[in-house]
């Protein structure tokens, strides 16, 4: 592959993360808008904007498309161009077509079964689409052979919006805002205590282990401004309720900087520092310590998801004192240490999942 091509796709990725973004975050500011506006419509401010980012996805594909045959198919060989296509983006192309797929289904669905909760089939397809373009997009930005400055941020910035997207998945399960006017798709209480107590932690623990190999001092810290800004807009800035709770949210910047600080200065004072200076083992201290506090970063979904077993009847702008209510009798005592141990089972599950050579080889084949 030479050097434009690379370079063009190096574009094509970064703006598929982008319009994958705009999804997703318009994905949470449709929660909020059904929550403040109450309308059961298909065509809604949260809906143009996430299929704007539908858009810029599937055009950024199409012109990495071009741009890969263009490059690397002779005229006489047409046939030949579906391999010349890298296969990140036969990935994000597949994400794109399921995304698609999924408006016409959504907009089917509103049309006969009115207002569907936040666990529908339609819903199920465009986050399940999301999820293929980010990895798509992560993978082909990991694969670039330059490593500058721009590859750098973008793979960062793919790492937060795979992280967002990745918690949604866990929502859909767990939030008790799927009754819809023909279907009650509610989680079982229980099944979202055990769903919210184990996954979100992993997640973001396995996330932020692999985060730490990228050679950049503020890695964690970009990844984690990549998330807290789309949930800003999103979800805090969006409505009367909860913007005034946004120089309290921004505060969660605070941890990643800090463990951004710590692995900074340790690296050349592991003699001060003897707990770091077994590298593997930093990064496994740095990546349970964020997945601890995924209840701020992802508040207020993640406080709503242990509402319904605790029988906390309150609606989701009345967040803060569904916090209050939980903090001492579930997230201090129950939450974090159950996290905890979730959080370093994920980490120590895909190490040995990244240890067996038959599946890395495999991967590398795929993705290649």
């Amino acid at each position: 592959m030479n050097e434009e091509l690379s370079s063009n796709l190096l574009w094509v990725y970064f703006l598929v993360s982008i319009g994958v973004a705009l999804q997703v975050g318009a994905a949470n500011w449709d929660i909020i808008w059904h929550g403040v506006v109450n309308v059961e419509s298909f065509f809604t401010p949260p809906h143009s904007v996430l299929y704007s980012g539908v858009g810029l996805s599937l055009i950024a594909t199409v012109a990495g498309i071009i741009f890969s045959i263009r490059h690397a198919t002779p005229i006489m060989r047409p046939f030949s161009a579906y391999h010349k296509i890298p296969n990140p983006l036969k990935l994000i192309a597949l994400g794109c077509l399921v995304e698609v797929f999924s408006g016409q289904f959504d907009n089917w669905w509103h049309t006969n079964f009115g207002f569907d909760g936040l666990l529908s089939p339609p819903h199920l397809m465009l986050i399940s689409g999301m999820l293929l373009s980010i990895i798509g997009g992560l993978i082909g930005t990991h694969l670039y052979q330059t490593h500058n400055r721009f590859k750098i941020i973008s793979e960062m910035i793919c790492y937060g919006i795979l992280w967002m997207i990745l918690i949604n998945l866990v929502f859909m399960f767990t939030l008790p805002f799927s009754d819809g006017q023909y279907f009650d798709l509610n989680p079982s209480p229980t099944v979202a205590l055990v769903l919210g107590l184990t996954l979100p932690a992993a997640f973001t623990a396995i996330l932020f282990y692999s985060v730490q190999s990228i050679s950049f001092p503020f890695r964690m810290t970009v990844v984690a401004a990549t998330l807290i800004t789309l949930q800003s807009l999103a979800t805090i800035i969006s409505n009367i309720y909860f913007v005034g709770l946004l120089p309290l949210y921004l505060l969660n910047i605070v941890i990643p900087l800090s463990l951004d600080l710590v692995s900074i200065y340790t690296k050349n004072n592991n003699k001060l520092f003897r707990i770091f200076s077994n590298n593997d083992y930093k990064r496994i201290i740095f990546s349970i310590t964020i997945s601890l506090f995924f209840i701020t970063f992802y508040f207020p979904w993640s406080v709503n998801m242990f509402k319904a077993f605790f029988g906390i009847d309150l609606i989701t702008f009345e967040s803060v004192t569904i916090f209050e209510q939980l903090l001492w009798k579930f997230i201090l005592p129950i939450l974090m240490p159950v996290s905890l141990v979730s959080a370093y089972m994920g980490i120590i599950i895909w190490k040995k999942l990244y240890g067996y050579p038959k599946l890395t080889n495999m991967f590398r084949v795929v993705v290649r």
